[in-house]
């Protein structure tokens, strides 16, 4: 069984801030970003309005909890890790809760063995109270850094933490910027343009002549431009179609 390491800790109490802190270096009870009753380092567990706590009893409850965790994660792993990433999973779901890490993408990936995935996937949770807080950002960057064991320290402003953190849904299946998608749109921009460009300078030349013609090839010759400008415009159109089924496609999912 794992123990989160000294490392792990500090990086928590970092993360979380000792508050609300009374002047005797005491802590006493408030409500976080997502309205749960929270004291000293982010212990939610029995906290009611109007508790206050000494210090020594904050770290105690502190630990206390996030044995819990430590559980939790031992319980959900089931490939091998290392101190770093026990540390960094402890975290987050001291954070974010026991059931958001059993039923995270970070887990699910993890457990496949793709360790670069499951680190990528700590940036879905960064929503507390229905929105995105940029403590919580910082928080899972800082996690995913330490998952890789790459733990140079990340500046930390004033604590934003949420109890009640929700996955960004769309951050699962952002827009891929593929090869196929994109490579497509330039392609078909390109044709459009290079289709202006030679049209331009026939109209041009078209029009010089025109002063030199009789009306009957007047006529047939301005039908010639309108059959251009339809051309042009029928050009655009395809072209535009084809870059948004691309794009559309490209959300829903699907094969490019």
């Amino acid at each position: 069984m794992m123990k989160i390491s000294q490392a792990g800790i500090d990086l928590i109490k970092e993360f979380e801030g000792y508050l609300k802190r009374t002047t005797d270096g005491g802590c006493e009870a408030y409500r976080c970003p997502a309205g749960v009753w929270t004291i000293g380092w982010g212990c939610t567990e029995g906290v009611k309005p109007g508790m206050v706590w000494t210090r020594e009893q904050a770290e105690f409850a502190l630990r206390r909890e996030l044995a819990r965790f430590e559980a939790a994660v031992n319980r959900l792993v089931s490939v091998p890790i290392n101190q770093h990433q026990f540390d960094a999973l402890v975290s987050f779901a001291y954070n974010c809760g026991e059931g958001a890490l059993a039923k995270s993408t970070i887990l699910k990936r993890l457990n496949a063995g793709d360790m670069a995935g499951a680190a990528s996937a700590f940036s879905m949770w960064t929503k507390g109270g229905g929105r995105v807080l940029p403590g919580l950002v910082r928080r899972r960057q800082r996690e995913s850094a330490l998952f890789l064991s790459e733990s140079a320290p990340i500046p930390v402003d004033a604590p934003q933490m949420a109890q009640a953190v929700t996955a960004d849904v769309t951050a699962a299946n952002p827009l891929p910027k593929s090869g196929t998608v994109w490579g497509t749109a330039a392609g078909a921009l390109a044709g459009v343009m290079a289709y202006l460009e030679q049209t331009t300078a026939g109209l041009l030349e078209w029009a010089a002549k025109l002063t030199e013609l009789s009306p009957v090839q007047s006529a047939f010759a301005s039908m010639g431009g309108n059959v251009k400008s339809l051309s042009l415009g029928i050009g655009i159109g395809a072209a535009l179609y084809v870059v948004s089924r691309r794009v559309k496609a490209a959300q829903e999912g699907k094969a490019g």
